[in-house]
């Protein structure tokens, strides 16, 4: 990850941060004693919250689609946060947002390429179904 975000502008970074993202494909993993777990793979981010309670801060990850076909809605909250950390590309974009708890549990939400790019959520074998194999060689 790129840096720690101070604590002082977790609101206004997390205001910020859903305003630029708000809409794209994500992947939500958890790294912790149990190892890494995903927790889901392709909901549009729909937004990130810091709430405050008793002292110790928790942030709540809003994850899901608006299609009333077929509804998905998730929402990860992690407690007891101690400190947030973006990764961002080449070209300035958001790619990932680490946040670890006071356990040193750690939530990677990442966002994912658009469709027909290249994704881990996709299985390696339809990726590489997907690549055209080379014209025959004559002879």
């Amino acid at each position: 990850m790129n840096e720690n975000i101070d604590r002082s502008v977790w609101i206004n970074y997390f205001d910020e941060f859903t305003r630029r993202n708000h809409s794209r494909r994500t992947r939500l993993e958890v790294f912790g004693e149990n190892g890494a777990q995903v927790e889901e793979c392709g909901l549009p981010f729909a937004g990130i919250n810091l709430e405050r309670g008793n002292g110790a801060p928790a942030i709540e990850i809003m994850l899901g689609n608006y299609d009333p076909a077929q509804p998905r809605h998730l929402t990860h909250v992690v407690e007891n946060v101690r400190n947030i950390a973006p990764k961002r590309g080449l070209d300035g974009r958001d790619e990932a947002l680490a946040i670890v708890d006071a356990q040193g549990e750690t939530s990677l939400l990442r966002f994912e390429p658009k469709p027909g790019e290249w994704s881990f959520c996709k299985s390696p074998f339809s990726f590489l179904s997907s690549i055209t194999p080379p014209p025959p060689v004559d002879g």
